[in-house]
């Protein structure tokens, strides 16, 4: 693989050509906050958690979905981008429910460990949460909107590595969501694969009756 440098926060970087700023930066163990981004997904960059300065740019841009350049300087923490992300993660909080402690995925949620780090509540922005009643209606999966903070890994997971389309966003009662595109996942093609399960951030899509591990990836 071709090697390309960069500066990151004043460290010169090694990384592979063709990676993005936040691969390069992650790989060299800098950490940059995201939660829309994934291993396995193309690069959306709809969080904008991910946001960086690039010398010579006049806006701040999203690191998962820039590619990395040789010379190219790069600044992760800045006033600025401090103010960002915390905008960012307050309206992903704005509509999501505050009872941590009743969800499934309590101290192993990754939009709670990112709150945590960003030092945000849900208290400055609320909207009235996502009341969509979970679909029970398959033995596998529990599809719960009420926890949705519709980052759209689900989607491109579906979509992208599955080719299978069961869900997507649509406009319910004036808001765009997340949701099966026929009723419910069971009538929406859903082939029960698990891959939306590994890539949810939250709590919203967990497996029902433990049929699908957390140790062995299914978006592969």
């Amino acid at each position: 693989m071709d090697k390309i440098f960069l500066t990151i926060d004043g460290h010169r970087v090694e990384a592979e050509k063709g990676q993005s700023v936040m691969q390069a930066a992650l790989a060299a163990g800098i950490y940059i906050p995201h939660l829309c981004a994934h291993d396995d997904l193309v690069p959306a960059g709809s969080c904008r958690l991910c946001v960086v300065e690039i010398e010579g740019l006049p806006a701040p841009v999203t690191s998962c979905s820039t590619t990395a350049e040789d010379g190219m300087a790069v600044t992760t923490v800045t006033s600025r981008l401090k103010q960002m992300r915390r905008l960012a993660a307050e309206l992903l909080l704005a509509p999501h429910p505050s009872e941590c402690t009743s969800c499934p995925k309590y101290l192993k949620c990754e939009l709670q460990s990112l709150i945590q780090y960003l030092e945000v509540t849900d208290q400055r922005i609320r909207k009235r949460p996502n009341m969509i009643s979970a679909d029970l209606d398959n033995p596998l999966i529990i599809h719960d909107m009420y926890r949705c903070i519709t980052c759209g890994r689900c989607v491109r997971a579906c979509n992208e590595l599955r080719g299978i389309g069961a869900i997507n966003y649509k406009e319910i009662d004036g808001r765009v969501r997340i949701a099966p595109v026929n009723g419910n996942l069971a009538d929406s093609g859903c082939k029960f694969c698990g891959a939306c399960i590994e890539v949810c951030p939250t709590g919203s899509i967990i497996d029902q009756i433990g049929v699908i591990k957390p140790e062995l990836k299914k978006a592969d």
